[in-house]
């Protein structure tokens, strides 16, 4: 199942994203409304990039997975490269994957029966 909302059209500078997590033992229900918000979230984070925005994202779930997936777009290709090397950084910060993970933890149905864990940020192939 997949949440997709678009608002700024993607510029020809562009690259998707993921962020997964990990959730044992299972999901038996994820309200995708919430995990959603963390790519809205990422631009409060200290150091998110100027002239970069966030567009087209969406949750794909899976027995014991969730991953926010989303687009980067730039007007320049040296935006998108800070935008990229501030991604895989600011996860790096305990302070910032507690936070995360505890918001997808409220997005499922039993959140105490269950643990979450960021365990992978990534660039996708577009």
């Amino acid at each position: 199942m997949q949440i997709q909302s678009r608002e700024r059209e993607r510029s020809p500078h562009a690259h998707k994203y993921a962020i997964h997590f990990d959730i044992l033992p299972e999901i038996s229900y994820l309200n995708e409304d919430l995990p959603v918000l963390i790519a809205d979230l990422l631009p409060i984070f200290h150091g998110f990039p100027e002239d970069v925005w966030i567009s087209e994202k969406w949750v794909d779930e899976g027995l014991d997975f969730c991953r926010v997936v989303f687009w980067v777009s730039a007007e320049s290709p040296d935006a998108i490269k800070i935008f990229g090397n501030w991604f895989q950084a600011i996860f790096r910060e305990l302070s910032v994957t507690e936070v995360l993970e505890r918001l997808v933890t409220q997005a499922l149905d039993d959140p105490n029966n269950a643990e979450v864990i960021l365990s992978d940020w990534t660039r996708l192939a577009n």
